[in-house]
């Protein structure tokens, strides 16, 4: 693993796991409008689906993709417009794992639930999806 910052431009035409948001990592700030769900800038980093705009911070976005830097090679996102919702994607990943593995161009748009009330999101649904 590396963070955005030490990655070389050749690294990035590989295959790559990218982890957060267009606010905090480096290549996705520089991907962000290539990809089918984006974070809008001007519109304080809601995220935007084919379908709808979210903006509440518990929403993340998990989706696979071809990668802008080399179409032979593919991209993992894990991302949300806040921590919250990039734990939220992380954790779908995590819960949704045997569904997605072996799908290739997709996007799931998940929602955090703290679900023992402690103000930490320890769980995900989703509420939009291309699968």
């Amino acid at each position: 693993y590396k963070l955005d910052t030490q990655i070389s431009n050749d690294e990035l035409k590989n295959n790559l796991i990218l982890i957060g948001g267009p606010k905090v990592n480096m290549v996705l700030y520089k991907i962000n409008k290539k990809l089918k769900v984006y974070l809008d800038e001007e519109k304080d980093w809601n995220i935007i689906t084919p379908k709808a705009s979210y903006a509440e911070e518990f929403i993340g976005v998990l989706q696979r993709t071809k990668n802008p830097f080399n179409k032979e090679k593919e991209i993992l996102v894990i991302e949300g417009k806040r921590f919250k919702g990039t734990k939220a994607a992380l954790i779908a990943f995590i819960k949704y794992y045997d569904q997605i593995i072996n799908k290739k161009d997709f996007y799931l748009i998940v929602k955090g639930i703290d679900k023992d009330n402690d103000g930490i999101v320890d769980d995900a649904e989703i509420v939009e999806s291309n699968l």
